[in-house]
């Protein structure tokens, strides 16, 4: 036991020294998500339900009172009384109570690691879209020159009509490709501005560069030891279980004691009573439902458990790859010096204006493309990085 806490621990230091700041951030932007809170007073509202429902009814009191005929007596008498079940049925009632205040605790953990991690692909989309954006408003810019400077060399008849229309269509290309961008941005602010109370962040963003990843079987450690909705499918099953055994104790007697005081014919008389109430007639099938909801918390336990680690093994697999890809874009891209050459090459009339705007386009979609794969490998890492998220 003591060599698995130390794995485990050893496991968070690991994953903590490769979290990205978009991690944070996006466990800030959960910890204020109005479905999380609401999920945990729900959760609340029914254990509480769930305690007063198991707790000793108030005492009956009853009350007689009877007119003589003519000058005689009246009769009167009054009795209090408590019910109470089989006494075995409020244990069983108390345990899956406790059970089920364990695993809801779990829930909300589940629900926060969850909302952490559609916060953490609403920033990537953000930071995505931000530099997509710039991206193209540099591309713009240098076309705006290349614009000018071609306007001039055409008035001197030094290029061709045709070169100065590529340059006018390759402008306006541009122009449309940021307008689209923008739109874009304002999309993804929109979409973190509802997970932050309606507020514009005030940080700025960056994607992850190629990290360190940790083998499948690390993670899948980690999802086995941390994961709040496993724990909680756990807790539920047992709760199940004491919920089936209630019913089984719920099928036997339960009792009234009362005292009793009567006043009949000038004589007060005090007493008890007993009482006995018999199960209802179709109690075996509140057993059976009670039973059949045991197995069926088992098999969605088991089902969240294949389900989950196909994911787990499917992000990780594609975090692999990816970190793979962004390396090599992050040496391709990292100086970020090819447009300025291109623009020599084509001062220097090493290039032609359709050469080189061919070779400007290749550039400004491969750069896209890198940014696209830095978003995909950085939701990869959300999803296989959120069990060590929320402690």
């Amino acid at each position: 036991m003591l060599r698995k806490t130390l794995a485990a621990v050893s496991l968070f230091a690991a994953l903590a020294m490769q979290a990205q700041s978009l991690d944070s951030l996006a466990l800030q932007l959960a910890l204020k998500d109005p479905a999380v809170t609401a999920a945990k007073n729900n959760y609340d509202a029914e254990i509480e339900s769930a305690r007063a429902a198991n707790t000793l009814a108030g005492p009956d009191v009853d009350l007689d009172y009877k007119f003589a005929p003519d000058r005689g007596d009246n009769r009167w008498g009054v009795s209090v009384g408590q019910s109470f079940e089989w006494p075995g049925v409020y244990g069983a009632r108390s345990k899956a109570t406790r059970y089920r205040a364990e695993a809801f605790g779990q829930l909300y953990r589940g629900a926060l690691v969850d909302a952490a991690f559609r916060a953490n692909v609403a920033l990537s989309a953000l930071a995505a879209s931000e530099q997509r954006l710039a991206l193209l408003k540099d591309a713009y810019a240098n076309m705006g020159m290349l614009y000018e400077s071609s306007e001039y060399a055409y008035s001197r008849g030094e290029i061709t009509i045709l070169e100065m229309k590529r340059v006018e269509l390759e402008r306006f290309s541009l122009a449309k490709r940021r307008a689209q961008a923008e739109v874009e941005l304002e999309a993804a602010r929109a979409s973190v501005r509802a997970l932050n109370g309606g507020e514009d962040l005030a940080v700025r963003l960056s994607l992850p560069q190629q990290t360190h990843l940790l083998p499948l079987a690390e993670y899948q450690q980690l999802f086995n030891t941390n994961d709040p909705v496993l724990v909680a499918n756990n807790g539920l099953f047992r709760a199940a279980q004491a919920d089936a055994s209630a019913a089984r104790l719920g099928v036997l007697p339960s009792f009234k004691l009362a005292y009793v005081h009567d006043f009949e014919d000038g004589t007060h008389f005090n007493g008890f009573s007993i009482g006995v109430s018999l199960p209802s007639w179709n109690f075996r099938s509140q057993t059976r439902a009670a039973e059949a909801k045991a197995v069926a918390e088992q098999l969605s336990a088991h089902d969240y458990v294949l389900k989950t680690n196909a994911e787990l093994v499917a992000n990780h697999a594609k975090a692999v790859r990816l970190n793979s890809l962004v390396d090599d874009g992050a040496r391709a891209f990292g100086d970020d010096d090819y447009p300025v050459l291109l623009r020599k090459a084509l001062d220097m009339g090493m290039l032609n204006i359709r050469d080189y705007l061919t070779e400007y386009n290749r550039y400004l979609d491969a750069e896209a493309d890198y940014i696209e794969l830095r978003e995909q490998l950085a939701q990869a890492l959300a999803y296989i990085n959120r069990y060590a998220l929320v402690k």
